[in-house]
């Protein structure tokens, strides 16, 4: 254990050392557990005080409890709590007096090095585990003393278990399963302990054996069938069960294999069965514990197995869980590689509507009422979780959204909702669903929105994230601060006015900011906002036609010069223009050189080697090209990257920043105004109006000051479709969107208080002239990262841009041959007039 000096400090403790406590621990527990099966096995077999069972629930035989369980935790309890007197345990027996003492007992010390020796020889999983180091508030060791003590009365030893788990911030990392009846009973082989340890969010981890572990244990099949898929699950009557084993059966099913279906005891015993092959999958009832799950989950995911609840969503091992430490909505593990896989299992979970009536309960909503006008079946219930992991409570939702419209929530009462699975997204960085509410007539008449946009960004929980924080460790603080960025500035009173003013961005009904500054892995965010509804007519194109394109850039240019430093908003208060310093980026843009690799400055004339291999006969076959030598572009980039990347985001930190401020003076400053940050089409929704289109802007990850021209730069080269940027290489449609975006700023500017005329605009903010030059910086300063990075990680060619066609989600440039050509074009051309104005001065 580390402790330190300072008081203020919270005690920091081994992970590797917690685990190998646990692991003494339960070797404590097994022993405790075969002294009382030994006395029982001596007495004679008439007398019934040898033996004392008592039942929690007298209904209920599972809920048996003897004195294996009492002395079991009072040993494990009681060594734990002298171990780390710092660290919360949780025990099944905590309830009974008698097997929580309030006091530790005197014995030997736990050891804190049973597991070293596998961890040192497991390579840099093995290192990595062994250096993990948390606050000890953040651990939670969930103890069953006696997991199957139904089985332990019945004398079915073999399903016996001492089940110990530990959980960081909520997640299983470790996992001991003591085994006291190896063989399946007590004359012979001494219990042993398996053991496992699995980082959070880790596919998997290290595995191992203390003490020597036998043949392993029996399983007893309903059908005793060789080479046969297995599942196995308890007797339980719960119907909810008995549709999700039936669910799994008719999956598991192989044309010439018949699928057993087995019943074992105890969850532990069944998840080990899952890690030792001899089960596939495993689904246990919904009203195991945490103290049932976490130590097997730990056991299962350092092998590659997963543990999730029915619908895909992981399980919360936290002692504050809002479940009240159960697994309400089911548990099921699998093995690593089974076919069907965990995920496809979950999906099919989710269609099922007897099940979907079990979410309802959990979130307090009437599924009978508020799912009668759902189409399809399948639920996005792993996604529609609050924070904590629990379903998205109905009352919550009620209170935020009623709060924001303006209406007593007295007054209105929100049935239930439903999460369409085609609306939803899992992403490799956040998550997201669409909610569809079914509310009180009295909350139809007040016109309350039947529907609303969730996301939830859970870094810690998705695999990619944590890949990334091994592989990209910067990028991890820099994307916690993202999410919390977008979470402020849509909370933000300045979102709200700039919605006033005719910018649509979607109101926040509600947002939750836990960010973790200490371990940005571990930040959580989640957002609920107003819905762009297709039924409204808001859509997302692939590409942004000309029309499209010109109101979007519209759109832009009225948000920036809503923001700009002189407007009345910025000027109608401190505490406004002071909230708006803090919701965003000091500079704003995902492509600025500070939040990417610093290797895109000097790896360009290398890069575009590669792509010259990879575009060359497509270039060679553009006609616009042949006026220009193709090969130099890469080069000449590098050449001027850092200088344009100091242009382009004047109030960053990138390097020659300062040098661009004191050369621009006032007159940078006085357009030091909010841009989006990520304006691509993926960002921007339309919905037809007249002649006209109106827009919504979405995600502002990455929305921070800056220029003007930076962000037209990035939406021309991520956004415009090809015949919006003029295919026949002149630029006069681009030129006219440029021309209607500055058009439409002027006007802005004069309309949100910034200038007293269009006129004191060019003279006091911003040029057309100057504007432009913002403009192919911009769009240079995005071409730098494209080729010296993103083309690069996605190893782009024709063929992979033809394959992303249809994709709504990634840029042009990254599926669009069309536009890959115009950006080469457009970065030789820019960098012929930054040629010749520099030669020019």
């Amino acid at each position: 254990m580390v402790s330190s000096d300072d008081a203020a400090t919270t005690t920091r403790v081994r992970v590797r050392e917690v685990l190998s406590a646990c692991a003494d621990a339960a070797s404590r527990g097994c022993e405790e557990i075969r002294r009382v099966q030994r006395k029982r096995d001596e007495a004679a077999s008439d007398d019934e005080t040898a033996f004392v069972v008592t039942r929690k629930d007298e209904m209920d035989p599972r809920s048996a409890l003897t004195e294996a369980d009492l002395a079991a935790q009072a040993a494990i309890v009681s060594a734990l709590g002298a171990a780390f007197p710092e660290v919360a345990v949780v025990g099944e027996e905590d309830e009974n007096e008698d097997a929580a003492p309030s006091s530790p007992k005197k014995g030997a010390n736990l050891r804190l090095d049973l597991i070293d020796d596998v961890l040192s020889s497991s390579g840099a999983v093995g290192e990595a585990l062994g250096a993990m180091e948390v606050d000890a508030s953040d651990v939670t060791i969930f103890v069953d003393p006696v997991d199957g003590t139904r089985e332990f009365v019945e004398q079915r030893l073999h399903a016996v278990q001492c089940l110990i788990g530990v959980a960081v911030r909520g997640r299983s990392v470790g996992g001991i399963i003591g085994l006291p009846f190896p063989e399946g009973d007590v004359s012979s082989r001494e219990a042993c302990v398996v053991w496992g340890f699995a980082a959070p969010g880790a596919e998997s981890g290290v595995l191992g054996v203390i003490g020597e572990r036998g043949q392993q244990m029996p399983v007893s099949y309903k059908e005793n069938l060789d080479n046969a898929m297995r599942c196995v699950t308890g007797d339980s009557k719960n119907a909810a069960l008995k549709e999700a084993t039936a669910i799994l059966s008719r999956l598991i099913y192989e044309e010439g294999k018949m699928h057993a279906h087995g019943y074992i005891g105890g969850v532990g015993n069944k998840i080990l069965a899952v890690a030792e092959g001899r089960a596939d999958y495993a689904i246990m009832h919904f009203g195991t514990s945490l103290w049932d799950s976490c130590a097997p989950e730990g056991v299962l995911r350092a092998i590659g197995g997963k543990v999730t609840d029915l619908f895909g969503a992981p399980l919360t091992h936290s002692r504050n869980a809002p479940t009240g430490l159960v697994n309400r909505l089911g548990v099921i593990a699998t093995g690593p590689g089974v076919i069907p896989k965990h995920d496809d299992i979950c999906a099919e979970m989710r269609k099922s509507e007897p099940l979907r009536n079990l979410q309802d309960r959990c979130s307090g909503g009437d599924s009978a009422i508020a799912m009668s006008n759902v189409e399809n079946p399948a639920q996005a219930f792993d996604v529609a979780r609050c924070l904590d992991g629990s379903p998205l409570r109905v009352a919550e939702i009620a209170r935020s959204i009623a709060g924001k419209v303006g209406v007593d929530v007295d007054e209105v009462k929100l049935l239930g909702y439903a999460s369409p699975e085609d609306d939803a997204v899992r992403g490799l960085m956040s998550d997201a669903c669409r909610l569809t509410f079914k509310w009180s007539e009295a909350g139809e008449k007040l016109g309350l929105p039947p529907s609303a946009f969730y996301k939830k960004v859970d870094m810690g929980n998705l695999t990619y994230m944590r890949t990334k924080a091994v592989t990209q460790p910067l990028k991890i603080g820099r994307d916690s601060r993202s999410y919390r960025i977008e979470a402020s500035f849509l909370a933000s009173n300045a979102c709200a006015s700039l919605k006033e003013a005719g910018i649509d961005a979607p109101r926040c009904y509600a947002a939750d900011l836990r960010p973790n500054d200490a371990d940005p892995i571990e930040s959580k965010f989640s957002l609920l906002l107003e819905d762009f509804r297709s039924e409204d007519g808001w859509h997302q194109e692939r590409m942004l036609r000309a029309d499209q394109a010109e109101c979007a850039l519209r759109a832009l240019a009225r948000m920036h010069a809503f923001f700009l430093p002189g407007s009345r908003y910025r000027q109608s208060s401190p505490e406004n223009d002071n909230e708006l310093r803090s919701c965003v980026w000091p500079s704003g843009g995902y492509w600025q050189p500070n939040f990417q690799p610093s290797e895109q400055m000097d790896v360009l004339e290398e890069a575009w080697k590669t792509h010259m291999v990879s575009f060359g006969d497509a270039w060679k076959a553009d006609p616009h090209m042949s006026s220009f030598d193709v090969s130099t572009v890469g080069k000449r980039l590098q050449k001027h990257a850092k200088r344009i990347g100091a242009e382009s985001h004047p109030f960053s930190a990138c390097p020659g920043a300062d040098d661009v401020l004191a050369e621009g003076g006032s007159r940078l400053h006085a357009i030091h105004t909010v841009i989006h940050g990520d304006p691509k089409q993926g960002n921007i929704f339309v919905k037809k109006r007249d002649d006209s289109w109106d827009i919504g802007l979405i995600d502002f990850q990455w929305t921070g000051f800056g220029l003007p021209g930076t962000d037209l730069g990035h939406f021309m080269c991520a956004s415009v479709h090809y015949e919006a940027l003029g295919i026949d290489g002149s630029g006069l449609e681009e030129t006219a969107l440029v021309d209607a975006y500055y058009e439409s700023f002027c006007s802005a500017a004069v309309e949100f208080g910034a200038a007293t005329s269009v006129e004191n605009v060019e003279c006091e903010l911003l040029s057309r002239d100057e504007l432009q030059v913002q403009y192919e910086n911009g769009v240079l300063d995005t071409c730098r990262c494209v080729f010296g990075y993103q083309w690069l990680r996605v190893k782009a060619n024709p063929q992979s841009l033809a394959a992303n066609a249809m994709s709504i989600g990634r840029n042009s440039y990254n599926k669009s041959l069309p536009n890959a050509l115009w950006m080469v074009r457009a970065a030789n051309k820019f960098l012929q007039n930054r040629e010749t104005r520099a030669a020019k001065k």
